[in-house]
């Protein structure tokens, strides 16, 4: 079989990965991988599988500007492959099981933060706003930068409609923590809004750790949901409750210049699509005051230490734990705060 062509095993690769309960998401991106990778590394049939080659590529892919983090998926990628072909007797052994993975906390490049609230607000507005703003100036010469004199009221409503989807989009990202890939997956007929308890449903297929989940949907959420639907007019439960575009982190970076929020901040800390589930965390624990164990579900997390690098303290939170600590120095108790 080392001299079959690997394009001719992916497959029933998938088909197995899918037999494991992963979600589509996982699915593709670990054949959409294998093959990038197989390309870069000249690799087209099984026995042309060698590690040197693969360390070689990942170390171009990082002198590029590659991630340590998405290095590492990469990587991964290959060797679930190679360890499903070693299984199945389409390999004689696993030759990437020694390539070393990167040490993602070295590289920072990455680093999100948490959105205040006050960012919040203003990116929400900016969300709503800019759309319109964008079709009522005139875009060249020489009365550019100035308003429209004769926008057509269709296309002001339609910008009026975009901005609140883009507003709503945001903030349900916020307030249940979904990826963007799993927000895009939501069908109307997975939001049950007139429900005791409000709540999404998330299918395990969509999810990516192939779990799913139910997610509870706060009050404010709940009615500006309703009044969303409400102005599509007619859906079937299989429409999509969002249009999610795959553009969305370039939106967002436009939506973030438009509302003044630097998209990085002194230490370097981004805010991008995914740092909106790191602020769900971050309010839950801090603002909400909520215990871990709860963060962590709504977070759906396996493990504890993964919410945890979720959240951001805010420096207030830790200066009043600061504050209360006795007066070592001058043997005052110290003050209340």
């Amino acid at each position: 079989r080392i001299n079959t062509r690997i394009e001719d095993h992916l497959d029933a690769f998938r088909e197995f990965l899918m037999s494991q309960s992963k979600s589509r998401t996982y699915v593709a991106s670990m054949i959409r991988y294998v093959q990038k990778i197989s390309e870069g590394c000249n690799f087209k049939r099984m026995r042309d599988l060698k590690p040197t080659e693969l360390i070689t590529w990942l170390n171009k892919q990082t002198a590029r500007g590659m991630g340590a983090r998405t290095r590492n998926m990469h990587r991964c990628a290959m060797i679930r492959f190679a360890n499903w072909a070693e299984e199945f007797k389409r390999l004689p052994y696993n030759p990437f099981r020694r390539v070393p993975k990167m040490k993602e906390k070295l590289d920072r490049r990455h680093e999100r933060r948490a959105l205040t609230l006050d960012e919040i607000a203003k990116l929400l507005d900016a969300a709503e706003s800019r759309p319109l703003r964008e079709v009522s100036l005139v875009r060249t010469g020489p009365n550019k930068g100035k308003p429209h004199a004769n926008t057509r009221e269709e296309i002001k409503e339609e910008a009026k409609r975009l901005g609140k989807e883009r507003k709503l989009i945001y903030a349900t990202l916020i307030y249940t923590g979904l990826r963007k890939s799993e927000l895009k997956s939501i069908t109307v007929g997975q939001v049950f809004l007139d429900a005791e308890i409000p709540h999404i449903v998330l299918r395990n297929r969509d999810s990516k750790n192939g779990e799913g989940g139910v997610l509870p949907l706060h009050p404010t959420l709940v009615s500006h949901l309703r009044e969303w639907l409400g102005v599509r007019g007619e859906v079937t439960p299989k429409d999509k409750l969002f249009n999610v575009y795959s553009s969305l982190s370039h939106v967002l970076n436009r939506d973030l210049a438009f509302a003044g929020i630097e998209k990085r901040d002194t230490l370097d800390r981004v805010i991008d699509v995914h740092a909106l589930r790191h602020t769900h965390c971050t309010i839950l624990q801090g603002q909400a005051g909520v215990d871990i164990g709860v963060a962590q579900k709504s977070m759906r997390h396996s493990s504890l230490s993964m919410t945890l690098n979720y959240t951001h303290t805010d420096i207030s939170a830790v200066a009043n734990g600061i504050n209360r600590l006795p007066d070592l120095l001058g043997g005052k108790p110290a003050e209340n705060n």
